[in-house]
């Protein structure tokens, strides 16, 4: 189960969602990402890795091709900037495509954190929902 917090600045009520679990994807031959979602994601990455192999695969196949080719993207907030972004911080580069800083935060993870649009308030989160 993921669960969502709501973060929000006091000062000028910019708020951010940050949810725990990421979104889990495969690239394909080309680098592409495919993103899985619950819960249908073992069944359909399965069938992908298959897809892309070119047949029915032993565990260990599919384990090797999951150890290649999975991700995880969760998304990131400038605490320079206030541009929100989904990254893979094993294979994306942790730095903000708006101002170029590597200031980003995990958004599941802003509690005391100094606004970035007004640079005044102090995010708290409470917890927005559970799926």
């Amino acid at each position: 189960m993921a669960t969502c917090i709501r973060y929000t600045c006091p000062h000028c009520q910019f708020s951010v969602d940050g949810w725990s679990d990421g979104n889990r994807y495969l690239t394909d031959h080309e680098g592409k990402r495919h993103y899985f979602y619950h819960p249908s994601d073992i069944t359909e990455m399965r069938a992908f890795a298959e897809e892309q192999t070119g047949g029915v695969m032993k565990e260990t196949e599919y384990l090797a091709f999951l150890k290649e080719r999975c991700g995880n993207e969760g998304d990131w907030l400038c605490l320079r900037c206030g541009c929100q972004k989904r990254r893979d911080p094993k294979h994306d580069p942790m730095q903000c495509p708006e101002c170029g800083q590597r200031k980003l935060r995990s958004t599941f993870n802003l509690e005391s954190r100094t606004c970035p649009k007004c640079g005044k308030g102090i995010f708290h989160g409470e917890v927005g929902a559970i799926s």
